[in-house]
């Protein structure tokens, strides 16, 4: 049944990390499994957000969701917490943020909506806060991505997938609009997020065969080919 499938996805998670800056993901499923985490693979992670590495993005949704979700855990330490906070705090969330370097990627599709989901989530969560990197408060912040985020809503209603049916890139989609379907605040927002994920996921069902997804991509990788 699906509860069974539901664990074993879990279980495999929770032991299997490809370490780097989405390592400690494994540790989200650690923890919703009842688990503690291990730390070292969080390390990891902060060393690419300190540095503010491309993809760095990627690895602030995975941040965020552990402090929507568990914040408050006995699984996690309060010193962890509170390091994972100082990260949220301190991002740079988009390129027209005055301090910090601009070599990331902002600009391909996946990204778009991971930065904006990341900074709504980011303002949501803490909307006292003023932002140390671009020195703005929460309501500047939540306003900002409201705005961006719903212009990347509509321009997939009118001009569809640039990164049409990628084998690699629909997931760092998912990370973004799974995010925002669980914690958004405006019912819009969360109603967008669910209509692209079943779309997503009805478009990979449609398109796999014996676990390969055997069609053209907007965007891939000659190894995940």
């Amino acid at each position: 049944d699906f509860e069974s499938r539901r664990l074993a996805y879990l279980r495999y998670c929770a032991t299997h990390s490809p370490g780097g800056r989405t390592g400690f993901f494994s540790q989200i499923a650690r923890l919703e499994l009842g688990q503690d985490v291990d730390e070292a693979p969080f390390y990891e992670a902060f060393a690419v957000v300190d540095a503010r590495l491309d993809c760095s993005d990627f690895t602030i949704g995975g941040l965020l969701r552990i402090l929507y979700l568990y914040r408050e855990s006995p699984h996690i330490s309060r010193d962890l917490i509170e390091k994972i906070e100082a990260r949220v705090l301190g991002f740079k969330y988009w390129w027209d943020e005055a301090q910090g370097d601009n070599r990331r990627c902002y600009w391909t599709e996946n990204h778009q909506i991971i930065f904006h989901s990341d900074e709504l989530l980011a303002a949501q969560l803490f909307p006292d806060a003023v932002f140390a990197n671009s020195g703005r408060d929460a309501t500047y912040h939540r306003e900002h991505a409201l705005h961006l985020i719903r212009r990347w809503f509509d321009f997939r209603a009118r001009f569809g997938f640039s990164e049409w049916l990628s084998n690699c890139y629909f997931e760092e989609d998912l990370l973004a609009l799974v995010n925002l379907h669980d914690f958004a605040e405006d019912p819009a927002v969360r109603a967008h997020a669910k209509g692209c994920i079943d779309l997503l996921l009805f478009e990979m069902a449609l398109h796999t065969h014996r676990g390969v997804m055997g069609c053209t991509h907007g965007r891939t990788y000659t190894r995940l080919i």
